[in-house]
């Protein structure tokens, strides 16, 4: 679905970015973590073209039109309604002005803001921007769905029912998504492979881990298992092992998990 290889990016310094290769198959939940400042949210954005790689190579297996993008920061219009701003992405696509905005009322029911489409950007809360610019990105469901820091803004009641429904979608119809996060327990809750990336600059991914827990998961009872305490305790250590300078000892970390999986 995603093939990155040898990707090189940086703004007119040093490379931010050095080397990274990706691999992300069709239908895998992939998660990148890693120091402050050491380059995720630019993978995404060269991905999507908003960054020109130094060099390297960015292949995918869809259209451009069949990628989504959720922000850290939402990318609502603000002169335009909540219920115009979840249809937009469908009536560029060139859907129907009324089928468009039938689906925009329906994502704005699934993200708990029944009676909100009349309202504008500024109206509303951080908590319910971001869970329009959620909506906005799922209505076109794409099939790659590419995600930074999606629900750092969002309360833990909201951002627990709207990680399920994400998460239910996603297992559903077999989307492929790659998210940067800073949150471990996250990452593992979602993934199916967790990417530690070194810090920057020069950074790139220097261990990967593989996160065999069944499917449909349910995240409370996902964390109570026993291998996810062990899981999160290796990519704790092998993050450590980054942030000290240790990347070495991080991929050893790491390919001790797979042996041990």
């Amino acid at each position: 679905m995603l093939h990155i290889d040898r990707l090189q990016l940086g703004y007119g310094q040093a490379p931010v970015l050095h080397d990274l290769s990706l691999q992300v198959p069709e239908g895998q939940f992939a998660s990148l973590v890693g120091p402050s400042g050491c380059g995720k949210s630019s993978v995404l954005r060269a991905v999507v073209g908003l960054h020109e790689p130094d060099d390297g190579a960015i292949e995918l297996d869809v259209d451009g039109r069949d990628v989504g993008f959720l922000f850290q920061d939402d990318a609502l219009l603000p002169w335009r309604s909540v219920r115009h701003n979840v249809a937009l992405p469908l009536l560029i696509r060139g859907e129907a002005k009324r089928s468009a905005y039938e689906q925009a009322e329906l994502w704005l029911e699934r993200m708990g803001l029944v009676g909100f489409g009349d309202r504008f950007p500024q109206q509303l809360s951080g908590g319910q921007r971001k869970r329009v610019a959620l909506a906005q990105t799922l209505a076109p469901r794409p099939r790659l769905l590419l995600m930074d820091e999606p629900f750092a803004s969002l309360d833990a009641i909201v951002r627990r029912r709207v990680t399920d429904d994400l998460l239910a979608w996603v297992e559903r119809d077999d989307i492929t998504v790659v998210l940067v996060t800073h949150d471990l327990e996250e990452a593992l809750t979602l993934s199916d492979r967790v990417h530690l990336m070194s810090a920057g600059p020069y950074a790139d991914i220097v261990a990967s881990y593989e996160v065999p827990l069944p499917r449909p998961r349910d995240l409370v009872a996902t964390r109570t298992d026993p291998r996810f305490g062990r899981l999160f305790e290796q990519l704790w250590s092998g993050l450590a092992e980054v942030v000290d300078g240790g990347t070495d000892a991080a991929a050893d970390t790491a390919r001790e998990q797979e042996s041990a999986a």
